[in-house]
């Protein structure tokens, strides 16, 4: 297992600063991220965040498990943990390789296992940052077939439409993930992404205000 320490107080600050005022058991995933990220950024790894929420996309921001300041240094899985410990659903771990993977135990994970058969990725004057290359995964045969079995929304995303219909602001700049890949699950196509762009990647699973079981990508 890799192994990280770091200091935190400059974490802490940003924590305290933006989680202060956060009252409730959730919080803002605009407050939420950029510490999770920080602590990952610091230790020079990459991971994954898998937690189930609201997804009220029209009248609010997708919600996210409430976060607490750390109140020590250790390893970014010492640390994680501390940050979440309000929350004794999230499990935190690392990988061998030293991938940080923070999970909600109760979150459905039935998509992330979808296997794809053969994954390409776009190659050309818009098809550049991160979020080019989760067009090109969730938009793959396999992950939309899964999609309308199982009646998994936003349903525009299924017929082309919504978030999918609309370039990302850094489609035309910046690099661009490249290669083929056979054979690989949803999170194992997400894990690939994060070798040009380290960070974290997202996935929220929840219930629509419809009552109908919806789904959110990215990366952070």
């Amino acid at each position: 297992m890799v192994s990280s320490r770091l200091t935190l107080a400059s974490v802490l600050l940003l924590l305290g600063c933006c989680l202060g005022q956060e009252i409730g058991q959730r919080t803002n995933p605009r407050v939420a991220f950029l510490p999770v990220w920080s602590v990952l950024r610091r230790a020079h790894l990459s991971g994954s965040l898998v937690y189930s929420g609201i997804c009220d996309f029209h009248k609010s921001p997708q919600d996210f498990p409430r976060l607490r300041m750390a109140s020590h240094s250790g390893s970014p899985v010492e640390v994680l943990r501390e940050m979440f410990a309000d929350n004794p659903k999230m499990r935190i771990i690392q990988d061998s390789d030293g991938k940080i993977r923070m999970v909600e135990t109760d979150t459905p994970t039935d998509i992330l296992e979808v296997k794809i058969r053969h994954l390409s990725f776009p190659d050309g004057p818009v098809s550049h940052g991160p979020r080019m290359a989760l067009r090109a995964i969730l938009m793959t045969p396999e992950v939309i077939a899964f999609r309308r079995a199982h009646g998994i929304g936003p349903l525009d995303e299924l017929r082309g439409g919504g978030s999918f219909a609309i370039l990302p602001g850094d489609s035309s700049s910046g690099p661009i993930v490249s290669g083929e890949l056979d054979d690989v699950t949803v999170a194992q196509a997400l894990d690939y992404v994060l070798r040009t762009f380290p960070g974290f990647w997202f996935y929220e699973s929840c219930q629509d205000p419809a009552g109908t079981r919806a789904v959110v990508f990215n990366f952070f």
